[in-house]
């Protein structure tokens, strides 16, 4: 039997949202309850690693060091503003692929996507119909899934933002690592299934049916 060794990552700048804390405690029992189902042939041992800091993108940098040093297989980045459905770690990790993320709404008075087509022309949107997963050019780290391969075959730093003249602004740190992963030979794939059972949390609770009428 194979072996899932899987560390939740959790950057943080160290105030939890008690909506993140119940799910992660969910999501974890879950698994351990019932192991992984779409991964029948493997066992799974999860380890929680939280890097606490004012600079997430440093944060990040680090777990995903962590990861590769202590010789995981799999990384799940949870952002501590995420609300999730404890299924939703059994289902990544069934879509066995090396980068599963998902979509889900940006914190902005008009509903918008985080998730961008892989021509990088329009946002994806996730609706009723939406299943099963797409290739994208890049999505939010909020609930995403890597094999730990990914980070010793793309070299730091990973997370580093681009600056955009024309706009006198940078990027966020997900879009230049999702750029660099596809440069490798990784596919980006959006899980629809999973998205609908995540949301972004806020001063409100950002969902997906929300830009959905």
């Amino acid at each position: 039997m194979s072996e899932v060794r899987l560390v939740v990552a959790v950057p943080t700048a160290g105030m939890v949202n008690m909506g993140f804390a119940c799910s992660l405690a969910g999501m974890i029992s879950y698994t351990a309850a019932n192991a992984v189902k779409t991964l029948p042939e493997c066992s799974i041992q999860i380890k929680l690693d939280v890097v606490q800091s004012s600079n997430w993108i440093t944060n990040r940098e680090k777990l995903c060091k962590h990861a590769v040093e202590n010789n995981m297989t799999h990384l799940m980045f949870l952002d501590d503003d995420m609300v999730f459905d404890p299924q939703v770690l059994e289902i990544m990790l069934g879509r066995r692929q090396s980068i599963v993320c998902t979509n889900y709404l940006m914190k902005t008075e008009v509903p918008e996507f985080v998730a961008v087509s892989l021509d990088g022309q329009k946002r994806v949107k996730t609706t009723e119909r939406s299943t099963g997963i797409e290739p994208v050019a890049y999505s939010g780290f909020g609930v995403s899934l890597f094999d730990v391969d990914v980070f010793r075959k793309v070299e730091q730093p990973w997370f580093a933002p681009v600056f955009i003249p024309e706009k006198s602004e940078y990027t966020t740190e997900d879009n230049p690592f999702y750029r660099k992963a596809r440069e490798a030979g990784y596919t980006v794939y959006l899980d629809h299934d999973a998205s609908k059972l995540v949301s972004h949390v806020g001063t409100r609770a950002w969902y997906w049916k929300d830009a959905n009428g």
